[in-house]
């Protein structure tokens, strides 16, 4: 209500209230103390005129109050205008990129039509290439539309089951190698009436592979998730034999939960993680005995993930390795499990590449005729360092005694133990060869397509236990590996590499030296 009619009203209100009072006779009154104070009609007045000047401020701050909320109303619908105006300018900007995208895509139709240019006009040859670039890309896109939307292969179990791999060709030149070797480990004792260089190919590095990825299992075991894996190639069989033969490299199954994986399977060491990158050796991992822990081997794992920070993590693995059957001197060296455990703490940077240092050991016992006994054993390191956008720094090194991490089923021991005489004799002595090694790696990353890596590795046996051994003189003492390669991809699934392995060997008597040219083509799927 306005606050001039309220005042208004309520003096009317008074004097209607007021003057009924005033036109009674006077009653005869009782005579009051004096202490008591008379009330006369003035004063009654001033007190309503009073009250009336109290309304008349509570209804004008109302009004104060109503005027600000009118203002602030007023201010949000101004800017929810100005909002809605904007939001009408975005809508129409969107539709102008749409037709210009429309207008792009049929200039770049009418360019791939055929078309007679001058010759002296070189802009339209940089534009035909920009064109071609850009269908190709369009082509790359559209096989990866038509591969997510593929059927994917079932199991008889209906999870769905991944098929992957790559096609490996190798030709290789051997400079100084008296086999025909794929793949050179060390620089061999050649002798005379021997070829010094031999010229090959081979697809035996062939992989392929599948990956299963399970369903959730019950509350019960805490929900976790089933997967499984398995990978084979061609080179079972003898070096010579170019068809090769199919072989199992790693198969496992794992259960994963949030914190928490538990693996079974053949695979890699826990104390070894990382290879170097390389399309030459693909058979064994890179450097195999000049420095890389790679043998796959049946084992158990339990692996637990602490998170330290926000881009920080902690793991710590544990498990179990199973003899794999090598022998000594025609007998197979038998016996009970090893041990294994590494602690690895991981870093994600504000570039997204991570950074990560691990720390393992190992510790197996082997038993041989006639209660002796060697312990094999080994401290371990490993790391990788991202250095900037386009470098990384990664490897590995161990020390130990009798490490048969880095040897193959059915290869020669004569590095891992020293032996001074036959087995089935009470006075022989076993000695575990200690041994350190280890390797290291630099890659370059030119573009996101190019990579260039070099890398060495070693691996050196102590001279004196290996000499302890009554064979020490065909035995290979140090050895050592570099190498230096690109790895090209040429498409998407089209792999192109070109690497350079020079090895040094010493024996007792002498330093061999060798190198292997190798030209790699891969298709991976």
């Amino acid at each position: 209500m306005n606050p001039k009619k309220l005042l208004s009203v309520s003096i009317i209100l008074l004097l209607a209230a007021w003057i009924p009072v005033a036109a009674q006779p006077a009653k005869r009154r009782a005579k009051k103390p004096p202490s008591q104070t008379v009330q006369t009609p003035e004063t009654e007045l001033k007190a309503l005129l009073h009250q009336t000047q109290k309304t008349v401020e509570l209804a004008q701050a109302e009004t104060r109050r109503a005027r600000e909320l009118n203002e602030v109303l007023q201010r949000q619908l101004a800017s929810n205008t100005e909002e809605i105006v904007q939001l009408r300018k975005t809508i129409t900007a969107f539709g102008s990129q749409l037709r210009a995208l429309s207008e792009q895509k049929k200039t770049i139709e009418n360019l791939t039509a055929p078309i007679a240019v001058a010759a002296n006009v070189p802009e339209v040859e940089s534009l035909k290439s920009e064109v071609e670039i850009l269908k190709e890309q369009v082509d790359v896109h559209t096989s990866q539309i038509k591969e997510h939307a593929q059927t994917k292969v079932e199991s008889d179990s209906k999870f769905r089951v991944k098929l992957n791999g790559m096609i490996l060709a190798n030709t290789y030149l051997n400079t100084n190698d008296s086999t025909l070797n794929d793949v050179p480990l060390f620089a061999a004792q050649t002798s005379s009436g021997k070829p010094r260089k031999n010229l090959g190919a081979s697809l035996r590095q062939s992989r392929f592979g599948f990956t299963m990825d399970g369903p959730r299992l019950s509350s019960a075991w805490g929900k976790a998730r089933l997967s499984a894996e398995a990978e084979f190639d061609f080179w079972a069989g003898e070096n010579t034999d170019v068809l090769g033969q199919l072989r199992i490299i790693t198969a496992s199954a794992r259960l994963d939960w949030e914190k928490t994986s538990f693996i079974v399977g053949q695979r890699p060491p826990l104390v070894s993680p990382r290879n170097p990158s390389s399309l030459a050796a693909v058979w064994f991992a890179p450097f195999h005995q000049a420095g890389n822990l790679w043998q796959w081997r049946p084992q158990i794992v339990l692996e637990h993930r602490l998170r330290t920070s926000e881009d920080s993590e902690l793991r710590l693995q544990g498990g179990i390795l199973m003899p794999f059957g090598e022998t000594v001197q025609g007998t197979v060296i038998e016996g009970g499990a090893g041990y294994e455990t590494r602690a690895a703490w991981g870093h994600t940077l504000e570039n997204d590449q991570t950074m990560e240092f691990g720390m393992g050991g190992y510790f197996h016992r082997r038993p041989f005729a006639l209660g002796r006994k060697v312990d094999s054993r080994a401290l371990t390191t490993d790391w990788l360092i991202p250095l900037g956008n386009r470098f990384e720094f990664s490897g590995e090194a161990f020390g130990g005694r009798a490490i048969n991490l880095g040897e193959a089923s059915g290869f020669r021991n004569d590095r891992l133990y020293a032996i001074n005489g036959r087995l089935d004799l009470a006075a022989t002595q076993i000695r575990g060869v200690f041994s350190v090694g280890g390797w290291a790696q630099m890659k370059y990353r030119a573009r996101p397509d190019l990579d260039f890596n070099v890398a060495y590795g070693q691996e050196d046996p102590r001279n004196s236990d290996l000499r302890f051994d009554l064979s020490s003189l065909t035995r290979r003492f140090k050895n050592q590996a570099a190498s230096v390669n690109f790895i090209y991809t040429l498409r998407q699934n089209f792999l192109v590499s070109l690497e350079y392995r020079r090895l040094w060997t010493d024996y007792a008597t002498s330093r061999q030296r060798a190198g292997h040219y190798n030209l790699a083509f891969g298709y991976t799927f």
